[in-house]
């Protein structure tokens, strides 16, 4: 879409005068847990009558432990995935209020709450993220717009809107130069949320799965707009952070115990962590990749110190380009797997990871998400009920938990 239409489209929604929530600390809480399909989602009604799962699974009470832990904020990730298949209508007004009740429970207990749209794949179903930046996009921007028309009567302080977790496209336009769909379809469900909600804050990214050179590939000028935040999330190093995650692909999918810092490898640690993930591999696939398997490790190692944080210093220097308050940045996702089935990482690596990428975020001017409040990258114990982090898990937060 050209420039000027774009412009002319961002003013179309009106330039929002509140000035933009204010984040610090924060953590994502759950998504679906289980993964159903849209249609048991549509036809169980254990799921959408607490629609979103974060009512079933996060309490009033752990509400109040994470404030008092010194977080002042939850991502909240909502899957509009069955909104989008049920379409205008009742069904889709219950799960409008669902989401209204989500956030108020949060706000409640004295939190702010950033309600993330966060759908997921789903191959061809109605609702997938896949139909979603495709036949679906128009009915989005109209849903974008409903949700940012219940949350409106939330104080402005205290309830931001985050368009879209991750768009999961553009990657050729971010890194090769190719045409960028993204930039006019963000423009689109922002003029839409703004038209419906003129004082809430708006959370907008970049494509490619909201990398930080994704963002800085944005030109901020095509939303003219000062009431939004700016997002990126934070994986970096990438085989630290998704070594034996089932979701990714091959050889990260396969290693585990790897160290971090990538200084921690020896020559003896390299050589039984590739052993292991050759057997991995071959145990699942009945062949190895042995050399993409070695050259994985021996790149990890090459790493420099600042590869931790070089996605934030991205994204501040994108923000003084342009004349951004760093303040307006907002890491959105940053954090490492350290449980999957029953393979357990040393907890010293995972906390080390989150405390370096948390304090290059703080000294940056930026507020933060941890990904995510439980389960295999998570940060509290499933077996506590108000689930009150560990004391090592706080001061790598840089929080002040009370015994």
């Amino acid at each position: 879409m050209p420039r000027l239409t774009l412009l002319l489209l961002a003013l179309l929604a009106g330039t929002a005068q509140a000035e933009p929530i204010s984040l610090q600390r924060g953590v994502n809480t759950t998504l679906w847990l289980e993964w159903p399909s849209i249609g048991d989602m549509l036809v169980n009604p254990s799921h959408l009558e607490t629609f979103p799962d974060v009512r079933r699974d996060v309490t009033p009470a752990m509400y109040a432990s994470l404030l008092a832990q010194g977080f002042d904020f939850v991502r909240m990730p909502v899957d509009p995935g069955p909104l989008v298949a049920f379409g205008p209508g009742e069904r889709q007004d219950q799960l409008l209020q669902g989401i209204r009740i989500a956030a108020a429970t949060a706000v409640a207990a004295g939190l702010k709450v950033v309600v993330d749209l966060h759908p997921i794949p789903r191959g061809g179903d109605i609702g997938g993220v896949e139909s979603i930046i495709g036949d679906k996009w128009p009915d989005y921007v109209t849903l974008v717009g409903r949700v940012a028309e219940v949350l409106n009567g939330f104080p402005a302080d205290k309830v931001a809107l985050e368009l879209l977790n991750e768009p999961p496209f553009d990657c050729d336009a971010v890194y090769g130069g190719a045409p960028a769909r993204w930039p006019a379809m963000q423009a689109a469900a922002h003029a839409a949320a703004r038209a419906a909600a003129p004082d809430m804050t708006i959370v907008l990214t970049g494509a490619c799965w909201s990398q930080a050179n994704a963002l800085a590939a944005l030109d901020p000028a095509l939303i003219p707009d000062d009431n939004v935040l700016w997002t990126f999330h934070s994986y970096e190093p990438f085989l630290f952070t998704h070594q034996g995650a089932g979701w990714t692909g091959p050889p990260a999918k396969h290693i585990w115990n790897l160290p971090y810092p990538p200084a921690a490898v020896t020559d003896e640690i390299a050589a039984e962590v590739a052993a292991a993930a050759i057997q991995h591999m071959i145990a699942e696939t009945g062949a190895a990749d042995v050399a993409a398997i070695e050259q994985a490790i021996a790149d990890y190692r090459q790493l420099p110190e600042t590869a931790v944080t070089q996605d934030v210093t991205r994204a501040a220097e994108w923000a003084d380009q342009h004349g951004i308050p760093r303040s307006r940045i907002f890491l959105g996702e940053f954090g490492a797997l350290h449980t999957a089935g029953d393979r357990r990482l040393p907890r010293e690596w995972f906390h080390a990871f989150l405390a370096d990428k948390r304090q290059a975020a703080e000294d940056a001017g930026m507020s933060w998400a941890v990904l995510g409040y439980v389960g295999g990258m998570g940060i509290a114990p499933e077996d506590d009920p108000e689930r009150r982090l560990a004391p090592e898990t706080c001061a790598a937060l840089g929080l002040s938990c009370a015994p």
